[in-house]
């Protein structure tokens, strides 16, 4: 018989395939804590610093949700959602904003640009 090894990371019990997200957000603090709040959950998390840093992995790897910030350096998260939506194979990627702007007139750029979700920071 031959020994192979099993990679645990992308694995759940029963053999199923662990769900992929992409945490964007250039606050080490805020990327740290929702990466280990979905870790802790069973997801297999990539985190990313900016939106151009999230739109290169996006390009590359597969995942089955974003989230992203919306202010940041380089490529801010509303840029990247409009990105998302009109690249034909990421098109249907669900994508959850999160900001600390919690205000009705703050919501509708993310709206706009057809993000799924919207959650304020204040409510990790």
């Amino acid at each position: 018989g031959r020994l192979e090894r099993i990679d645990r990371s992308r694995r759940q019990a029963g053999g199923a395939q662990r769900k992929r997200i992409l945490v964007v957000d250039d606050s080490l603090t805020v990327r740290e804590l929702e990466r280990k709040l979905l870790l802790g959950r069973g997801y297999d998390v990539a985190v990313a610093v900016d939106g151009m840093d999230g739109w290169n992995a996006l390009r590359s790897e597969h995942f089955d949700l974003l989230i992203t910030d919306i202010d940041m350096p380089r490529m801010d998260g509303i840029e990247l959602v409009t990105l998302v939506r009109r690249d034909s194979r990421l098109q249907s990627l669900p994508v959850m904003v999160v900001s600390y702007k919690d205000r009705e007139a703050d919501r509708r750029p993310g709206r706009h640009a057809a993000a799924d979700y919207y959650l304020a920071k204040a409510s990790l």
